[in-house]
């Protein structure tokens, strides 16, 4: 895979808002989480760093992309309070998160180096899994697609009405490797 920085930290600054102010923790975390990434081998994905609308936590999140489309097929986060995370499948734009393990919902406590490592591994199984395309064809030659995670088919975004009758989609195509 090329090189890639993870969980680089954009200045507020650039959009008229104030510098972000982390805590020793929450930029321990952050070296940390990025020393582990920096060994990973799976596709690049965008990542950012900053804070929920509540500033309440050290927010880290990922996007899982259709580049070839140009769409967001889901969003993973982690919210790190010092002493322990929460991390999941982000269900808003506030990035709340879906608590449900079927989701890859996760509680943890411990140290700063234990969570960064606990929630490196899991960003790393999470841009592991293959995504792929499926279409089905619909008339005027459009598709209706749903996008998927290969190893479970795990629904991660759909376009238009998929058949309701069953049908074998006409096309499954890798979207990430």
């Amino acid at each position: 895979m090329d090189a890639y920085t993870w969980f680089e930290v954009e200045g507020p600054e650039e959009y008229g808002e104030e510098p972000w102010d982390f805590s020793e923790a929450e930029l321990g975390f952050l070296a940390a989480l990025r020393v582990r990434a920096a060994g990973w081998r799976v596709p690049w994905a965008p990542s950012q760093v900053g804070r929920p609308e509540d500033e309440s936590s050290l927010l880290v999140h990922i996007s899982v992309l259709d580049e070839v489309r140009r769409l967001v097929l889901g969003e993973w986060a982690v919210h790190f309070y010092g002493t322990h995370v929460l991390a999941g499948k982000v269900c808003d734009q506030l990035f709340n998160l879906q608590e449900s393990p079927e989701y890859g919902f996760f509680r943890a406590s411990g140290t700063v180096e234990e969570l960064a490592e606990r929630c490196a591994g899991w960003f790393e199984t999470l841009l592991s899994r293959h995504v792929v395309r499926v279409e089905w064809p619909l008339r005027e030659g459009k598709h209706a697609t749903h996008w998927e995670f290969a190893d479970t088919g795990e629904v991660l975004a759909t376009r238009w009405s998929i058949p309701a009758d069953g049908s074998s989609p006409a096309h499954r195509l890798p979207v990430r490797p």
